[in-house]
């Protein structure tokens, strides 16, 4: 057996080896560098096998951009403790992106790897209970009688970060189910079903109201992707959204998409949204450095209405926030890659449609779905940067 014979069979495994090194790192920071030395050791293993260090991708040249931001906001940090830890959850995340890149190299193994993050999204809503702090009280419809468990990670996830990383992917399992469930094999429609089931159970337990609202528009968008009349959803739910705001006045709908214990719901974040601004436009090039926001913040830009002193951990919206940490050339990469994420996705759905394959038109509806129901959320909290978690 020839070095690249061995090399193709270590290749064979990576994604999984690398997502149980990820794995560990998101459970404890301290086994993130190892995480990524796991993930750079197959490198130059692919160029044994193949002759190429990595498959393209049409995203290469913004995770290249994002890439090269990282000394940059290591040079302008002045908290570089914080700074590193958020650089290695970029790292880990682009580690896993290429890992997966490189391993589903056709459908067969394209499946496992939605199968992978369902499970992956199935995993999370179970340990929810262990590891957030769940029912804090702003559903008062929702039982309290339920004891606190034992915590079973080193820090307690916050409820909206859990339900911020669930809603981008339990649109992959409902769109399986939607699109192909007549394809699927029974353990692989068993799992898209519990993941469902469980997921969609444990997201109002986290009481985020922005994630649910942001899940239902990601189930509009299956609807209208998956039926003949399915957008027909759209200007309906638009117009009953309409009539409520109408029957309870524009700023209390909104306070209930953007209601949050952290900073006063609707009133507070406009204050947050001025100082991510100001922090844009006096570091433009290079942000405040990654994970900086709370303790520039409260130096440089103080807030008023919260008090000096408040605990806001980044700018509650995804934009923004990238913006702060990476500067105006980071957003710009990190847009890219959002709009490359939604090209691929609606191409593959059109694929789908006009070659009647059923499996892929549900993978590229549970896609553009996921997406929806990310930048929805974006637009009032930044859960899915800068989080270990967000590395999925």
């Amino acid at each position: 057996m020839s070095l690249s014979d061995i090399a193709r069979r270590v290749a064979s495994v990576e994604l999984w080896v690398v997502a149980v090194a990820v794995a560990a790192g998101i459970a404890s920071q301290r086994l993130s560098v190892p995480a990524l030395v796991v993930a750079a050791c197959f490198w130059p293993i692919r160029w044994l096998a193949y002759r190429r260090l990595s498959a393209r991708t049409a995203g290469d040249w913004a995770a290249g951009g994002l890439l090269l931001l990282i000394p940059v906001t290591l040079w302008a940090t002045a908290l570089p403790e914080i700074t590193r830890t958020g650089v290695l959850q970029l790292l880990t995340g682009l580690a896993l992106f290429y890992a997966a890149v490189n391993w589903a190299d056709g459908r067969s193994r394209l499946g496992w790897l939605r199968a992978g993050l369902v499970l992956a999204g199935l995993g999370l809503a179970l340990i929810a209970p262990f590891s957030t702090a769940l029912l804090s009280g702003k559903f008062s419809f929702l039982p309290r009688g339920w004891a606190r468990l034992p915590n079973l990670l080193s820090e307690t996830v916050n409820p909206n970060v859990m339900a911020g990383i669930l809603i981008v992917l339990v649109p992959l399992a409902l769109a399986a189910l939607l699109f192909s469930w007549r394809r699927l094999r029974r353990i692989e429609l068993a799992l898209m079903a519990v993941a469902a089931v469980v997921s969609l159970a444990v997201l109002p337990l986290t009481e985020s109201r922005s994630a649910l609202i942001s899940l239902a528009a990601g189930l509009l968008v299956l609807i209208a992707l998956r039926w003949r009349w399915g957008w027909v959803a759209l200007p309906l739910s638009a117009l009953a959204a309409g009539l409520v705001i109408a029957r309870i006045g524009v700023e209390r709908g909104a306070a209930l998409f953007s209601a949050g214990s952290a900073i006063g719901g609707l009133s507070g974040r406009p204050e947050v949204w001025s100082r991510a601004l100001y922090m844009i436009q006096d570091f433009p090039f290079t942000g405040v450095g990654m994970g900086s926001f709370k303790p520039v913040a409260n130096l440089l830009y103080p807030f008023f209405t919260l008090g000096p002193d408040a605990d806001v951990p980044h700018a509650h919206n995804l934009a923004l926030q990238v913006a702060v940490d990476l500067g105006l050339p980071g957003v710009i990469a990190w847009l890219a890659l959002v709009g490359l994420v939604f090209a691929g996705a609606w191409q593959a759905y059109r694929r789908g449609r006009a070659s009647g394959d059923g499996w892929l038109t549900g993978l590229g509806a549970g896609l553009l779905a996921s997406q929806a129901a990310l930048v929805l959320h974006g637009l009032t909290d930044a859960v899915t940067w800068g989080t270990r978690p967000a590395v999925l």
